[in-house]
């Protein structure tokens, strides 16, 4: 593919939020990543006017538990195998750079 979409710089900026290595793989991933938009983009050759819009599929509306749920586990056994725990809940690292 001669023309790609996405740019080396892109990739690098994508890389670096989804926290992954690519280091060494940036045109390939450039290459990889415009040519899935081009497969994509065939999508655009369908006709979709007599589809009508949905937000979801099953049709179920105010579905709520009918109380034949079991208990679950007690606050010390699901905290019992945890790394850290603070205030009686478990501590992960952050996931999220807020510089």
């Amino acid at each position: 593919m001669e023309d790609r979409k996405i740019s080396i710089e892109q990739v690098k900026k994508i890389a670096e939020m989804c926290k992954i290595d690519i280091t060494g793989d940036e045109e390939k991933f450039s290459y990889l990543l415009s040519d899935t938009l081009e497969y994509v983009k065939i999508l655009d050759e369908l006709d979709t006017s007599k589809v009508s819009e949905t937000f979801q599929v099953t049709g179920l509306r105010n579905v709520f538990q009918d109380g034949s749920q079991k208990a679950t586990l007690p606050r010390e056994e699901a905290l019992k195998n945890a790394k850290e725990v603070i205030n009686n809940l478990i501590a992960t690292k952050g996931v999220f750079n807020r510089e």
